[in-house]
């Protein structure tokens, strides 16, 4: 969409904050395959794939992780082997949203030409169906069980020219940018659900009573609710201006991503992953507090901030753990101090 990060990220708060399962599937369909196809597709490619997906009538995934290889994405063991003018995609991947379901796949693989030399990390696109794609067990989750996550196995899949998307070898670059737009969507998520639970318990707490009067006056509920909103407060504020910072300097040449903004240097990944981090920790920290405003009934499945206690912990894991995060904080500030 021409309408920008910060666009994108109010709607997907919006929707984050009422389901967080529609929220992965949609995310994993529309942006993680979708958008590098927008952005590195063919326009054969996009007719085929970018449309349907787009429309809602396909549903796509994006295949990286492997059982040896998540937030090392460089560890990868999938194979291209190049014969002739094809290519014999093998190999497993795991953790996929959307694996059980989809329609079109964006898998990351290494290349290999004839001779066994490598060529480096490669993304393909191609259909579910295509014989060899053998869909694995749908995965038994703590959370987010509406929506499906799978293993896909690659056993001698044909794949051609016309199913890479962008260069050969550049893959890495693109899964990396992938990687950096989901951390901005998962604090979006995050954010939504602190919102979620937020109104939850204001409106639990009015109505709930104890000794005689509802518990919102009671100080102890009120300290709560009052982290909350400041969690929820400070998260959304780093979120959002790490999303106008995208808008604004995402079209710049740089090779690493610094740009200058008011005489200091910007760096975009830091700035994202300092957004995934401060919201994934808030909202896990505020999920708890909802459950312990909401006492028995929050342990109860019918109330919504049981499910977000349970659906949370994976922001604080998928497009990068915090650890990652912390990392690659602390890279750009050993560059800043230089």
């Amino acid at each position: 969409s021409d309408s920008g990060y910060l666009q994108a990220i109010l709607t997907q708060e919006i929707l984050s904050e009422y389901c967080g399962s529609t929220f992965f599937s949609v995310g994993a369909s529309v942006g993680l395959f979708g958008i590098p196809l927008s952005e590195y597709g063919t326009e054969e490619q996009k007719k085929i794939y970018l449309r349907e997906v787009i429309s809602g009538k396909k549903i796509g995934c994006l295949a990286v992780t492997e059982p040896d290889a998540g937030s090392d994405v460089s560890s990868i063991t999938s194979t291209a082997k190049k014969i002739g003018s094809e290519y014999i995609l093998n190999g497993q991947k795991t953790y996929i949203t959307n694996a059980p379901i989809c329609d079109y796949i964006l898998a990351l693989a290494r290349i290999f030409d004839s001779e066994k030399k490598e060529s480096g990390l490669t993304c393909f696109v191609f259909e579910s169906n295509k014989k060899g794609v053998v869909r694995g067990k749908k995965l038994s989750k703590m959370g987010l069980k509406g929506s499906p996550t799978g293993e896909l196995f690659f056993e001698e899949v044909r794949l051609n020219q016309e199913n890479i998307l962008g260069r050969p070898g550049k893959g890495f670059q693109m899964i990396m940018e992938a990687f950096n737009r989901e951390r901005l969507s998962l604090a979006a998520y995050c954010v939504g659900t602190m919102a979620a639970c937020l109104n939850d318990c204001i409106e639990f707490s009015k109505k709930r009573k104890s000794f005689g009067r509802p518990i919102s006056k009671h100080q102890s509920v009120g300290f709560m609710l009052s982290d909350i909103l400041v969690k929820y407060e400070s998260a959304r504020v780093v979120l959002h201006e790490a999303s106008w910072m995208m808008d604004k300097f995402s079209n710049s040449k740089k090779s690493d991503s610094r740009m200058m903004h008011n005489g200091s240097p910007v760096d975009l990944t830091a700035k994202m992953a300092t957004a995934k981090l401060l919201a994934s920790t808030h909202a896990r920290e505020v999920a708890n507090l909802a459950v312990q405003i909401h006492g028995g009934a929050g342990f109860m499945d019918e109330y919504r901030v049981s499910r977000i206690y349970r659906d949370v912990k994976l922001a604080e894991i998928g497009g990068g753990t915090s650890e990652i995060q912390k990392q690659i904080i602390a890279r750009s500030e050993k560059k800043r101090v230089k």
